[in-house]
């Protein structure tokens, strides 16, 4: 039984229509108090539940922990939460003492109604000790390489050396060449953003990340990579927050720009569905 959160509702779909599943609708609905009720539409007593919902923005995190209690109260026989996107995941450790250790706080909210967990490129594999239930970290880095097929592109970068791995795992998907931005201080005021080890004059260049927030580092990158030569230079990402004024960040100087449904929007070109067939 696939229960369809109302954070992802398109994502819920395709899992539903792909492994011809049972599901359920979640009514959501917030109080002129600002509190928020859930209820579920179908009975799902007795029954394996795969729980589907981001957790962004806050509200959709909340929904989830009140989704979760709902379904142990209806008796569902097990809880399997899938979380496409994980809020918080960039707040995993301590830097100042007296901070809070967020993403352990949310891991350990979740794991008290449920029986595994199922994510997608978390900003941290660290994230999964917090756990003691089932815990799983799939990438979207394969689906999004076959997608930026599209764009016929000579190399994959990363935006930082952190990412390297991923975008590794993607080139070497669709055969493709890959390497990772480095920072370099030129003088007070002036730091050049270039690949490490490749040229990219006359290249079609597509940048992979796990997530574009602002859009600030992305648009640099794009912006620097088209100064040293790229001819064309496309930006994708397995989260798009796309907070603020992104869009227009990245609309003006990149020749496009893509994302998974892991938060929806009109920038999901491709499903993250592919990663929880084999479940059902």
């Amino acid at each position: 039984m696939l229960i369809k959160g109302p954070g992802s509702p398109e994502l819920s779909e395709r899992l539903v229509e792909r492994n011809d599943l049972e599901s359920v609708e979640v009514n959501s609905k917030v109080f002129p108090d600002g509190e928020i009720y859930v209820s579920l539409s179908d009975d799902v007593e007795d029954k394996d539940c795969y729980l589907v919902q981001t957790t962004y923005p806050n509200r959709r995190l909340l929904e989830l922990f009140f989704i979760q209690d709902a379904i142990i109260e209806a008796g569902a026989k097990s809880i399997n939460v899938i979380v496409p996107y994980f809020s918080y995941a960039r707040q995993d450790q301590l830097f100042e003492s007296g901070e809070a250790i967020s993403s352990r706080a949310i891991a350990e909210r979740i794991q008290l109604q449920a029986d595994s967990f199922y994510s997608v490129d978390l900003h941290s594999e660290k994230i999964l000790d917090f756990f003691d239930i089932r815990a799983v970290n799939r990438s979207a880095m394969r689906l999004l390489a076959v997608h930026s097929q599209l764009h016929n592109p000579d190399i994959l970068i990363s935006p930082d050396e952190g990412g390297k791995e991923r975008v590794k795992v993607a080139a070497d998907e669709i055969d493709r060449d890959w390497d990772y931005l480095e920072k370099k201080r030129i003088d007070g005021e002036t730091v050049e953003i270039k690949p490490k080890n490749i040229r990219i004059e006359g290249k079609k260049v597509v940048i992979l990340d796990d997530i574009i927030s602002t859009g600030g580092t992305m648009r640099e990158a794009a912006r620097q990579l088209l100064e040293q030569g790229a001819e064309e230079v496309h930006a994708g990402c397995t989260h798009g927050l796309f907070v603020g004024d992104a869009y227009e960040k990245l609309d003006e100087i990149c020749d496009s720009v893509f994302c998974t449904d892991t938060i929806e929007s009109d920038r999901s070109d491709l499903t993250v569905a592919p990663l929880f067939e084999e479940l059902f």
